[in-house]
């Protein structure tokens, strides 16, 4: 037998599908429904490579080539094979199914659900539903579904439904209640879910201390009696018969000269406001402080 690459081989594969029709098929017999040729150079990888051209298993192309043994040993060249199509089930003609009646398929039967509940074919909910219908007209794709109570990734990843409860624990059962679905237990399924609450935090106490404002370290010494202010007398104006207002320069008056720019409001008064006409003192203390 010649020997290509896998590339090489896959490349020259027909895409020629043919239809075939099969009127009646006796139970057991395969139906075919598409068929390829091979091409004019075959070795151990064309079974592989027939499969995945046209998306199906190697074990399903050889179950539809009954004639080609398990190591591709025996395909030949330039050769229809089936590469879509199915075994004829047997059809239950009296309302039994599944591997307890000889695997009687309820499909094409009024009632086209078989319940591996009572082996029985019924068309209601409960028969049809995943984890329940063992084979036909199945919600739910029932190949995903277990039908012994066995699964998760020691069962092939099967899922829990029907009457075999809707959790699968962690050994690999189905079941409900907290044995099956709680946190700890349940790998797949209706797992109950526990939310948990907020997080405390010791938030630290804060205290604030106000700070409080500065008061003046100015003392007031008396009543000017000299006409001086502020400086190291830190003599007053106000009361005076200089006038209320000290001067940047240190001397009681009633001017805008005192009470304007530069007066000290720590010695006393400090605005705009005149008097009319100027004292004698205000008039001598201006010129001199000039």
């Amino acid at each position: 037998m010649a020997s290509y690459s896998p590339i090489f081989l896959f490349a020259f594969i027909s895409t020629t599908i043919l239809q075939t029709v099969h009127a009646e098929s006796a139970p057991g017999s395969i139906v075919c429904r598409f068929e390829a040729n091979s091409p004019s150079a075959v070795n151990y990888y064309t079974c592989t490579a027939l499969a995945n051209q046209f998306a199906i298993t190697v074990d399903k192309f050889f179950e539809l080539n009954p004639t080609v043994d398990k190591d591709c040993s025996t395909i030949k060249p330039n050769t229809k094979y089936c590469v879509a199509g199915y075994i004829q089930p047997i059809i239950s003609t009296d309302g039994l199914c599944g591997p307890q009646h000889n695997n009687a398929s309820c499909l094409g039967t009024d009632k086209q659900c078989c319940s591996a509940k009572i082996w029985k074919c019924g068309d209601q909910l409960q028969d049809c539903q995943a984890g329940t219908c063992y084979d036909g007209a199945c919600l739910g794709f029932p190949s995903e579904y277990s039908m012994d109570g066995k699964c998760g990734f020691q069962n092939r990843n099967l899922l829990c439904g029907g009457k075999w409860g809707d959790c699968c624990s962690k050994e690999g059962k189905c079941g409900t209640g907290q044995d099956f679905c709680s946190d700890e237990t349940c790998q797949s399924g209706n797992c109950t879910l526990t939310i948990p609450s907020e997080p405390t935090f010791p938030f630290p106490t804060i205290t604030t201390t106000l700070a409080t404002a500065p008061t003046s370290t100015t003392t007031p010494s008396g009543v000017s009696s000299d006409g001086t202010c502020g400086g190291a007398n830190k003599y007053q104006c106000k009361g005076t018969t200089y006038g209320d207002c000290c001067s940047s320069s240190g001397y009681c008056g009633s001017t805008t000269a005192y009470c304007g720019v530069g007066c000290q409001a720590n010695f006393g008064k400090c605005s705009a406001a005149k008097r009319f006409p100027p004292t004698l003192m205000e008039k001598y203390t201006s010129e001199t402080s000039k």
